[in-house]
């Protein structure tokens, strides 16, 4: 199994769980907490995927600082 067909099966199942979680809660009845569960659960199920964002964007940020505070230390010409 390659790369890409592996993601796309760990997505597949992650849909699958929310699915269902969140049709077993609409069973009982939609309530405000059923809601905040499903948002806990959807965060949950892709917490790696959000990690990995999160590390992309705090590099990048990081490495834009850098560069403002080169820029200002900088001798100028």
């Amino acid at each position: 199994m390659n790369a890409r067909q592996r993601s796309l099966l760990i997505n597949l199942n992650r849909m699958l769980i929310f699915a269902l979680t969140f049709s077993g809660l609409l069973l009982d009845g939609l309530q405000f907490a059923d809601l905040l569960c499903t948002v806990a659960l959807f965060v949950w199920l892709w917490l790696p995927l959000c990690t990995c964002l999160e590390a992309h964007l705090l590099h990048w940020v990081d490495h834009k600082h850098s560069s403002v505070r080169s820029t200002k230390t900088s001798p100028s010409v």
